[in-house]
């Protein structure tokens, strides 16, 4: 079985690795609106109050689901500008073989 480190180092992998911190990001997103809301509910009783924590918390949850994403999953040794222009090379060659 191949480790994360060795993910990122065969391109496609490091893509399904990319692709997999969308799962700690959505977990993040979902547990942190939750609290956040119900917090806000069990001191306010407002509803307006609760909506606006519910999406500020689910705004900040995926920014923390992102950073342990990226420390667990060692995105941050992915070289992105790379995978960039091999995509648009692909998309230049599907679009001519059109």
């Amino acid at each position: 079985m191949l480790s994360y480190k060795n993910h990122l180092q065969i391109p496609y992998l490091a893509l399904e690795t990319a692709r997999d911190a969308v799962k700690y990001c959505a977990v993040g997103s979902i547990v942190r609106a939750v609290t956040t809301a119900g917090w806000a509910w069990k001191y306010s009783k407002s509803l307006y109050g609760a909506g606006l924590s519910l999406a500020a918390g689910a705004i900040f949850g995926w920014t923390l689901g992102q950073e342990i994403a990226n420390h667990h999953l060692q995105l941050y040794r992915l070289d992105t500008m790379a995978a960039q222009t091999k995509f648009i090379k692909w998309w230049q060659k599907k679009v001519e073989g059109q």
